[in-house]
C-alpha cells in the first residue's frame, strides 16, 4: 500500500511539472514587420520567432504595407494584417499633414481585409482636428475596424470627442501613464482597449507584479492585451524574451484573467479563432 501511494505521489508530481512545462498562448496584437527587418528576418524565419516564442495568433503592420501582406502570405493561419498610414518618405512625424494618407487607406481598404488602422502616432491633440486623422477615423468606421493609436491619454479623449463610437486599441498602455490613469481612461471610454508591449517593467517591476497593476489588470482584463512591438529589427531577435516577460507577470494573475489578457480578448475582438492546439494555461489562482 505504501509503495502503491509512493507511485500516485510521484505520478501527480510528474503531471504537475509537465503542466508548469506548458506555456502560456498568445495573441501579440502589436506587432511590426517593416523593410529592415525583411532581409535578417525573411518571412520563414519570422514565423519561425513567432512559433518558437508560442505566438498563436498575430496582428502585424509595416512600413511600407507590403511586409505585413507579405508575412500574412507565408503564415495566413498566424498573421493578420493592419494597415499603417506610413510609406516613403510619411512617418509618424508628419503623416497627420500629409492630404494623401485617406486616399492611400481608403484604397488599401477596399482591396484587403485589414483587422485596423495603425499603429500610428499622435503626439498632440491638436493633431486630431485636423482632416487626416478626421478622415482616418471615419474610414475605421465605415469599415468597422479599430485604430492602433500611440499616444498619451489626452489625444485618445480627442479622437473621442470626435467620434465616440469609434473603437481604439491604445498602444502601449499610453506608454508612460500610470496605472491610474489607464484605469480611469478604460471606465469612461468602453469603446477603448489598450495593449501594453514596453510596459511589463510597469507591471512588474523586478518581476514581481505591483499592486496598483494587479489591481487594474482584473477589474479591466477584458479590455487589456499583449503587445510585444517589434518596431526595430532587435525586438525580433529578442521576440522571445519580449513574449516570456509578459508570462512572468500573467502567471501572477488567476487563470480566467490571464488568459482573457494573453490571448481570448484579442481573438473575441478581432474575431479571429484562437488556436486549438493552444498549450493551457499554468497560472496561480
Amino acid at each position: 500500500m505504501h509503495r502503491l501511494w509512493l507511485v500516485i505521489v510521484s505520478a501527480l508530481a510528474l503531471m504537475g511539472s509537465a503542466q508548469a512545462a506548458e506555456r502560456l498562448p498568445i495573441f501579440d496584437t502589436h506587432v511590426h514587420y517593416s523593410n529592415p527587418a525583411w532581409k535578417p528576418f525573411p518571412p520563414k524565419k519570422a514565423i519561425a520567432v513567432l512559433r518558437e516564442a508560442g505566438v498563436t495568433k498575430a496582428l502585424v503592420s509595416s512600413t511600407p504595407d507590403d511586409g505585413s501582406l507579405t508575412l500574412q502570405r507565408h503564415a495566413p493561419s498566424i498573421v493578420t494584417p493592419v494597415l499603417r498610414p506610413y510609406r516613403g518618405t510619411i512617418g509618424s512625424g508628419n503623416w497627420t499633414r500629409d492630404p494623401g494618407v485617406v486616399e492611400y487607406l481608403a484604397e488599401r481598404l477596399k482591396k484587403t481585409r485589414y483587422a485596423g488602422i495603425g499603429e500610428f502616432h499622435l503626439f498632440d491633440s491638436s493633431e486630431v482636428d485636423g482632416p487626416t486623422v478626421r478622415g482616418t477615423v471615419a474610414l475605421a468606421r465605415r469599415y468597422d475596424v479599430m485604430i492602433h493609436v500611440h499616444s498619451g491619454a489626452a489625444p485618445i479623449e480627442a479622437l473621442f470627442r470626435v467620434d465616440p463610437g469609434v473603437k481604439i486599441l491604445w498602444a502601449h498602455a499610453g506608454m508612460s501613464e500610470p496605472a491610474s490613469v489607464v484605469a480611469a481612461m478604460l471606465e469612461r471610454f468602453p469603446t477603448l482597449w489598450t495593449e501594453v508591449s514596453f510596459r511589463s517593467g510597469d507591471i512588474a517591476p523586478g518581476g514581481t507584479l505591483s499592486a496598483e497593476w494587479r489591481e487594474v489588470l482584473i477589474k479591466y482584463s477584458k479590455r487589456i492585451m499583449i503587445g510585444s512591438d517589434t518596431y526595430i529589427t532587435p525586438r525580433w531577435e529578442s521576440y522571445a524574451r519580449l513574449i516570456d516577460e509578459h508570462r512572468r507577470w500573467l502567471e501572477q494573475l488567476p487563470r480566467d484573467h490571464a488568459e482573457a489578457i494573453a490571448f481570448r480578448n484579442a481573438s473575441a475582438l478581432y474575431r479571429i479563432r484562437p488556436a486549438t492546439s493552444a498549450a493551457r494555461s499554468t497560472t496561480r489562482q
